[in-house]
């Protein structure tokens, strides 16, 4: 049995520059779920990292009034001091704490680098969190 190949035929090699093609896009698809995916995990870090630091925050309370059961008022120095102290404790997160009426706000900030997005010049992707705690005074399961 006798093979024959046209040298001139159109298709030739066709199948090659389509699979190319294909693991390119998939590569880059695989690449972009991989770091979105990280961009999230790193987001939810900066929200968990707001949220305890606003807790720690929230129980900083004026001593006098507190102890005495008439208020539960926070004391803003020591609400941010304890605020920033959790923050500094975790080192790829930078954030600000400030107090705002009864509740302590929390804004941190915090970076994923990227694994493939680097190939086309993205090399990292800057993440928010946010959170807030209000200190309530409570007397037998009612607010007052």
């Amino acid at each position: 049995m006798r093979r024959r190949f046209a040298h001139d035929d159109p298709e030739r090699g066709s199948a090659t520059i389509w699979m190319i093609t294909t693991a390119l896009t998939m590569i880059l698809l695989v690449g972009l779920a991989v770091d979105l995916g990280g961009q999230v995990l790193a987001k939810q870090h900066a929200e968990v990292v707001a949220f305890e630091a606003a807790r720690a925050g929230g129980q900083q309370l004026q001593g006098a009034a507190a102890v005495l059961g008439q208020a539960a008022v926070v004391d803003p120095a020591g609400a941010v001091a304890a605020a920033s102290t959790y923050i500094a404790g975790t080192p790829e997160v930078t954030g600000t704490a400030s107090v705002v009426g009864t509740r302590v706000v929390v804004d941190t900030v915090t970076t994923y680098q990227t694994r493939f997005l680097s190939i086309i010049g993205i090399q990292e992707l800057t993440v928010t969190g946010h959170a807030e705690a209000q200190t309530l005074r409570a007397v037998e399961g009612v607010v007052r």
